[in-house]
């Protein structure tokens, strides 16, 4: 696609991208893809974030063209625009799971690459590997400079695997940390050493149990004790989770004598790395991220 650049999105601490109050035992869970179940956050969520780190507010839009034309005004039908800008849901890439050795894993599995690769030539990366064949239920496919195995098995969470070399995962690890972790050998690195291609359902069941539930109390002014009945539980995506989305840009209406286009729009407003906070807690650390974009030629 032209005018079009990924967007990669690395959590750097818990992140709590919610949907509002739940119905199970988790009372404030995270969004989900509707249908896979991973987690996932929402284009919409992604882009006023980024707007807001621009300064796009309503008076800026409304005396900045290039702010109102990428990130849009509301008002009437003569004064109102949508934004040029238009970021797709993030999807989950990698999910972090503790590990006996090498500390935790950053893990993914066949289903998610295939996802992954369509996306990726969607956009125009068409050089992006083919991904893994279905796996064994009992094996888990790593790279060739894994620090995760142990007499060639692999341990994440309680679950054990056995480990199997794959030149496969190598590409993708490879193509992942170039992406991820652009200009930082050291980093890249360590995600390849880390880099793990789980089964499916496997992979499913780690993206449903594992992410981070965390108890919270609200403390009485008078007494300094929890107050009343005021606990509840939040979950988030853990640290390291990393996910991707398409960012396009759309044709530029109501110039105005500007020369605003979309290149010019993508070129300002997703070329450089972000450190963003995004969803919920933030006063508490929550949502802490890098946002890394990607050109696509």
């Amino acid at each position: 696609m032209s005018n079009t650049r990924l967007y990669w999105i690395h959590c750097l601490s818990p992140t709590h991208a919610g949907i509002g109050r739940g119905v199970g035992y988790i009372d404030l869970p995270i969004d989900r893809d509707g249908i896979t179940g991973w987690p996932i956050i929402r284009g919409s969520g992604f882009k006023g974030v980024w707007a807001d780190h621009h300064r796009a507010t309503t008076d800026a839009r409304r005396n900045d063209p290039i702010l109102r034309a990428a990130f849009g005004i509301a008002g009437d039908d003569n004064n109102s625009n949508a934004g040029a800008l238009i970021p797709t849901d993030a999807k989950l890439v990698c999910l972090p799971v503790r590990s006996f050795r090498g500390t935790f894993a950053w893990a993914t599995s066949p289903l998610c690459l295939q996802m992954l690769r369509r996306t990726l030539i969607l956009a125009g990366l068409t050089d992006a590997p083919e991904a893994p064949a279905w796996l064994d239920e009992c094996k888990a496919h790593h790279t060739a400079t894994s620090v995760l195995t142990e007499e060639n098995m692999i341990y994440l969470e309680d679950l054990n695997f056995a480990g199997q070399q794959c030149s496969t995962a190598t590409a993708w690890a490879t193509l992942i940390a170039d992406l991820v972790f652009s200009g930082d050998p050291a980093w890249q690195e360590q995600f390849k050493k880390r880099f793990v291609v789980l089964p499916d359902s496997v992979f499913d069941f780690l993206c449903e149990t594992g992410t981070e539930v965390h108890s919270r109390v609200r403390i009485d002014d008078a007494t300094k004790t929890a107050a009343g009945t005021a606990l509840w539980t939040e979950e988030s995506v853990p640290a390291e989770t990393i996910l991707m989305g398409i960012i396009q840009s759309d044709r530029v209406y109501g110039r105005n004598g500007e020369d605003i286009t979309p290149k010019g729009l993508l070129d300002r407003f997703a070329k450089e790395p972000l450190n963003l906070q995004i969803g919920g807690k933030a006063t508490i650390g929550r949502g802490q991220i890098r946002c890394i974009f990607t050109e696509v030629q």
